[in-house]
């Protein structure tokens, strides 16, 4: 994804804005709604707002110290010109205050529905009021400052001088138009102050290598997460292409039960408990104990089921990628990894926290993924990777319901119930078995039986505490992925899948690589991966999905929990490490 784009979210919803700071995506009233502002996905018809000159020299960028507002400084050759952004915690209102020696070009072109609906104009004192002709949304500008209207009815002139734009929308009539009608203050400085604390709550203590990067993630997880239910998305976008002019692209803005039981974990190790027993929490009530145990392997934010998946066939797609889409058609796919990546968060955020009222108060659900695994381990499924055509006894699978049987079996023990942690750990013992036989069979552990590739979530085997990092079988494994998998210190997460060859090093699994690394004690080999993996930041400190290594761009959707989520980690390791303190893994005996 070029050019790179910087994300200000509210706990709601998530925009992105360009280098020039023009706001090219803004799905509302939600992460998962239809887009007002969409022309991250078509550049002619998907809509904008922006505040710029019509001439300047240089353009920098950076996200202010104490959160995400994002300052972007234009040099012209008569003067600068500042222009911040950011996001009203609540209701969804942009913010752009600007200080500026010559005359910036505000361009605001909403449009409804993935850029679908033009909107009607009512002009008002001082800017523009937006409404859908075919739906409930009605947008308001807000022009505070010096302003000249242009011949263009979606254009102005603003400044010299300081001036406050604020564009908030609303979804929901007639109540809502009361908020559009109420006054707005014009005290930008204070009301970022205010905002920023909500950013500052997300930071935590850390001193090592790349603190700013580590900071700058933890933000970032906080930007995608509805503050509601206190669960994260999987990323900010859909459609944004792995390849360009290919067809892997899919919509990420749902909460995945697997990138969410991550993110947890990570929060949990950066020392956020309660962030990460939000998540928990929400991960819990999504179960059912009468039918499948996840109705999907992702959630919209508010814990209802998605739709299914439909192409946006009126878009060009980003970098003519198409379809776009809205929605993702795995919400069919059977993944079977989904319940022992809740319980090993849930165990470990036990071994942390420890409350038996609330271990007692959610036994029913935790009994009820140990009854779905137990029914369920033996089968195929689309793995982690989600594969569209692709079934099998996927290693990776097995692997997580190996660790969810044991979390419930140590569940269990802390509860005080040791005949149920019997039942759990014999279970256990014929997962481990069955994975065993089949790796023994092979030499090594393999993606599945019989497969002659390997693949990059093998490299969570020791990070699971399944088998150690110098038992003979993963070294066997480690070996595969090094001459197959990693070029140059990143890593694919496979060479080839039903849709065709993997065209880019997989972020999360270079992390999992730095982890294994420096569990076997190479921790400069691992400081070099991490650091080249610090490196594919984007210059405001964001992660994609994937990085092309020739050229450093970013590809897929954006930004990625997973990455962030897996630069937290690695780096909460790394301390403990050298701290010498213990990595979250099940007791010895195990």
């Amino acid at each position: 994804m070029k050019p790179f784009y910087a994300i200000l979210a509210n706990g709601m919803t998530a925009l992105l804005a360009g280098p020039t700071g023009a706001i090219d995506w803004l799905p509302v009233p939600r992460f998962d709604g239809p887009t007002v502002f969409g022309r991250l996905l078509d550049r002619h018809t998907g809509g904008y707002l922006s505040l710029e000159p019509d001439t300047y020299q240089t353009v920098h960028q950076r996200y202010l110290p104490d959160g995400l507002c994002l300052e972007t400084r234009f040099d012209t050759a008569s003067g600068e010109a500042v222009v911040r952004t950011w996001m009203s915690v609540g209701r969804t209102a942009v913010w752009m205050s600007c200080r500026t020696a010559v005359p910036l070009r505000l361009t605001c072109r909403p449009a409804f529905g993935y850029g679908a609906v033009r909107p009607a104009y009512t002009p008002t004192s001082g800017g523009m009021r937006y409404q859908n002709p075919h739906g409930p949304e009605m947008a308001q500008l807000i022009i505070h400052g010096s302003s000249t209207a242009t011949d263009r009815i979606d254009q102005w002139i603003v400044g010299p001088g300081e001036t406050t734009i604020v564009f908030r929308i609303s979804s929901e009539q007639p109540a809502d138009i009361r908020w559009l009608n109420r006054p707005i203050s014009s005290d930008s400085d204070h009301l970022w102050s205010s905002t920023a604390t909500f950013w500052k709550a997300a930071w935590q203590p850390y001193h090592g290598p790349h603190s700013d990067l580590y900071i700058k993630s933890l933000e970032i997880m906080r930007a995608l997460t509805y503050r509601p239910t206190g669960a994260p998305i999987a990323a900010a976008t859909t459609s944004l292409p792995e390849t360009p002019g290919e067809t892997r692209q899919w919509d990420y803005r749902y909460v995945w039960v697997r990138d969410s039981a991550y993110a947890a974990e990570a929060l949990l190790l950066a020392g956020d408990v309660t962030a990460a027993r939000r998540i928990a929490e929400f991960l819990l009530n999504a179960v059912s104990p009468t039918e499948r145990v996840f109705p999907a392997p992702f959630l919209r934010v508010d814990g209802t089921l998605p739709d299914g998946e439909r192409d946006l066939l009126w878009l060009s797609g980003h970098a003519e990628s198409r379809p776009a889409r809205a929605g993702n058609g795995a919400i069919h796919q059977l993944q079977l990894d989904l319940a022992g990546s809740v319980l090993w968060l849930i165990y470990h955020l036990q071994r942390q926290q420890p409350d038996a009222g609330w271990l007692r108060q959610q036994w029913w659900a935790i009994e009820a993924l140990g009854e779905w695994m137990r029914h369920t381990w033996s089968q195929q499924d689309a793995s982690l990777w989600e594969y569209r055509t692709i079934r099998g006894h996927h290693t990776h699978s097995r692997l997580m319901n190996w660790v969810g049987i044991q979390s419930i079996r140590y569940l269990a023990e802390l509860l005080g119930v040791p005949e149920r942690a019997e039942k759990w750990r014999r279970l256990a013992q014929r997962v481990k078995d069955a994975i065993m036989e089949d790796a023994t069979a092979a030499g090594l552990f393999a993606p599945r039986p019989n497969t002659p590739s390997t693949d990059a979530a093998l490299l969570t085997l020791p990070l699971y505490d399944f088998v150690p990092v110098d038992h003979p079988l993963f070294a066997g494994t480690m070996e595969a992925i090094d001459s197959s998998l990693v070029v140059d210190g990143f890593v694919y997460r496979y060479r080839e899948d039903d849709l065709g060859q993997a065209r880019h090093p997989f972020i999360l699994a270079g992390f999992w690589y730095a982890r294994v690394l420096m569990r076997q004690g190479r921790m400069e080999e691992a400081d070099r991966v991490i650091a080249q993996h610090a490196r594919l930041a984007t210059p405001l400190g964001l992660y994609g999905e994937h990085v092309d290594a020739r050229t450093g761009e970013v590809r897929g959707n954006f930004p990625q929990l997973f990455s962030h989520t897996g630069l937290v980690t690695t780096l909460a390791e790394r301390q403990r490490i050298l701290a010498g303190h213990p990595l979250l893994s099940f007791p010895p005996t195990s």
